[in-house]
């Protein structure tokens, strides 16, 4: 039989620490490496967990700050972490001195003689005095820009023998110089339950019986730790207030519109967002690693296609937060230093509040970085390379799903290569049907009940946001005059297409079966539809990106195809290919500038600097050379559609007269039908 005798440990040391080991074990926390320092707020006790964690991870870094004389960076979670941190860190480096080992086992041996030998105790020498330090610490602006005379500041009391103590949000924003310089690096950790609970005994001396979800720590900022303490109460009704604080922060806009399911119109972000619904529900399951989830997506095409709707619907079917920022509501907050500090504070609450969905609304006007103007380059060069940090570091952090919404895909490259917005969806305006769906979803069950829609929106080129005006500017009509509606009170809100005259009407249908033609044959299999209301009509089909330089002729050729066709089939073009910035002739122009001025295509390899539309104009007039050879690659590829399009005569008459009669036709049927149409060898050039 083994028998092992109690024995007392040889050291007070070691009894202090079996002692902690015992507690740590029975509350569930972790072991502080000393004795925890009288705290009077709520965000200094959180801090102080933070601390004791790093730290406890860390033991070196605890040395070094015993002995001083060194450089040390210490990174919080958020710039609003700085203050609690700097006031415990101090709290920690003038607490109380713990003996070594040789005192101790001094101090025991006296203890245990007996009480009849006289024996003095051992003279404990005096505390030699801590180590001077001196703070550094990052605000909204100095985060980004340290000055000079800091560097100095900091060299001067490394070399008097003080320590030098850095605080910083971003670790990235430091100059290199004291990066590299450091002696030791210390990350806290983000606010997590677990720290609450080392926080509530800390502060109030009572281990709390009950725990905070890590998710809703991140609806706990210093501010609110720091106002929710009340004098005289305990662990558990401290933490119990936070707790609801928590929870009614992250139920503040309470989620009930529709899910991903009951989306129309937007079939290819739909798929991308059930599958990342799937996949982060095998996140929070702990079936699925986080480097196998999608983390970043942009969505572009035109206004009112509901890119913003679905950002909302994601985060609502996903049951996740959503944090949202744009250039315009960033910019508001002030000149650069302000504008880049209000977008830091929206990454670091997508960091707090993880797993999250993180949406950036008009990432366009973010402009390219190779495209900037000089009047503008440094203040612009500054804002993308701080969107680009920030996204970098947002998607490598756990819990965060990035998506953003654009109007066209003309953006920094940076932005959508790999690790940041990786997946780019193409969102066009709805088709008939998916209109028709929309306008249901908004009147709901309650209106005109069983009513087939799609007779009131065909042939309609309108988006979503408008189906939603419509839909909403009915049932106020009828809530007033306090009846259910009817169809008369729906199509009263729905704008009908304009009366023109027959020509006109023909016209136009020609003038939109050029250019469908045209694509259709320039980019097979990419085309969506052709509509054709009234004056107003359209080709929709996928743009994608100009990777060599046929691509972009062949879309100056779509663009010059609508002219072309108007003087195939009708002996004259008409006014509807220019006018204004946004016309085919207007468009056309400015690619075939950018070409040839921002791109090597033209006589010489020179880059004059960037057309685009707002530009273009003054770009020519300033360049007369520039401006003949743009007319005539203008010139040229206008004959060629042209050419392309006269033996398809037939073809142009009979997709005209299908969009005279019906309004709309799809992708695969004008494509069917070019198909099924010889071409004409006799009208061929």
């Amino acid at each position: 039989m083994t028998h092992t005798a109690d024995k007392a440990p040889t050291t007070l040391a070691v009894a202090a620490k079996q002692y902690n080991a015992r507690v740590a074990a029975s509350l569930e926390i972790e072991q502080a490496p000393r004795p925890s320092p009288t705290v009077t707020t709520g965000d200094c006790a959180a801090a102080w967990a933070l601390l004791d964690r790093g730290l406890a991870a860390s033991p070196q870094i605890a040395d070094a700050l015993d002995k001083g004389g060194c450089l040390i960076i210490v990174e919080v979670p958020g710039l609003d972490w700085v203050r609690p941190v700097r006031e415990t860190l101090k709290l920690y480096l003038s607490g109380p001195t713990e003996m070594d080992d040789a005192q101790f086992t001094a101090m025991l041996e006296t203890l245990a003689l007996a009480d009849d030998e006289e024996t003095p105790l051992p003279e404990v020498p005096e505390c030699l005095s801590p180590p001077e330090w001196v703070w550094f610490s990052g605000s909204d602006e100095k985060d980004k820009h340290w000055a000079p005379h800091d560097i100095d500041s900091m060299t001067t009391a490394l070399g008097n023998g003080k320590g030098v103590i850095v605080l910083t949000a971003r670790l990235d924003s430091m100059p290199a110089s004291v990066r590299h310089a450091a002696d030791h690096h210390l990350t806290l950790p983000t606010l997590d339950g677990a720290a609450m609970t080392v926080a509530a005994h800390v502060l109030t001396g009572h281990h709390p019986s009950i725990t905070i979800n890590d998710r809703l720590c991140g609806y706990l900022n210093p501010d609110i730790l720091r106002m929710s303490r009340r004098p005289g109460e305990d662990g558990d009704n401290w933490l119990q207030r936070l707790r609801s604080f928590a929870n009614r922060a992250s139920h503040a806009t309470p989620y009930d519109g529709p899910k991903l399911v009951d989306l129309h119109g937007m079939d290819d972000a739909k798929a991308w967002g059930l599958n990342l619904v799937q996949d982060i529900k095998e996140y929070l399951a702990g079936r699925l690693p986080w480097q196998e989830v999608d983390r970043g997506c942009l969505l572009a095409g035109p206004t009112g296609t509901g890119k913003t709707s679905f950002a909302r619907i994601l985060a609502g079917t996903a049951g996740l937060p959503l944090v949202t920022g744009s250039h315009s509501e960033w910019q508001a907050a002030g000149h650069l230093g302000l504008m880049l500090a209000a977008m830091r504070r929206t990454f670091e609450q997508a960091r707090a509040q993880a797993p999250c969905i993180l949406f950036i609304d008009e990432i366009d006007a973010f402009q390219d970085r190779r495209f900037l103007r000089s009047n503008q380059r440094d203040y612009s060069i500054q804002v993308v390379n701080a969107l680009l940090e920030a996204t970098d570091g947002t998607l490598a952090r756990e819990g965060v799903v990035l998506l953003a919404a654009a109007n066209s895909l003309s953006i920094d490259p940076a932005l959508v290569r790999p690790g940041r917005l990786d997946r780019v969806i193409m969102v066009s305006l709805p088709d008939d049907q998916a209109l028709a769906g929309i306008l249901r979803q908004h009147l709901g069950p309650d209106h005109l009940p069983g009513v087939d829609l799609l007779p009131y929106v065909a042939g309609m080129v309108a988006s979503g946001a408008e189906a939603e005006l419509w839909a909403r500017d009915a049932k106020r009509e009828t809530r007033r005059a306090g009846r259910p509606m009817t169809p008369d009170d729906l199509l009263a809100h729905i704008p009908r297409p304009e009366t023109v005259s027959p020509d006109l009407h023909f016209r136009v249908a020609v003038h939109e079966a050029g250019h469908a033609i045209a694509a259709a044959i320039e980019r097979p299999g990419k085309i969506q539809i052709v509509k054709v209301q009234g004056e107003h009509a359209g080709v929709r089909f996928e743009l994608g990106q100009f990777d060599t330089e046929a691509d972009a002729h062949a879309h100056i050729r779509i663009l010059l195809a609508g002219r072309a066709a108007e003087e195939v089939r009708l002996g004259a073009p008409g006014f509807g290919s220019g006018g204004p910035a946004h016309s085919d002739l207007a468009r056309a122009t400015t690619l075939a500038a950018a070409m040839l001025a921002g791109h090597g295509f033209g006589d010489r390899l020179l880059w004059l600097g960037n057309a685009v539309p707002e530009n273009t104009h003054s770009f020519l007039s300033a360049h007369p050379s520039l401006a003949q050879q743009v007319g005539r690659m203008l010139a040229e590829e206008y004959e060629r559609v042209l050419a392309l399009l006269r033996p398809r005569l037939p073809v142009i008459d009979k997709v005209a007269s299908i969009l005279v009669e019906f309004g709309s036709l799809t992708g695969p049927e004008l494509e069917e039908l070019i198909a099924a149409m010889p071409i004409s060898t006799e009208l061929a050039p």
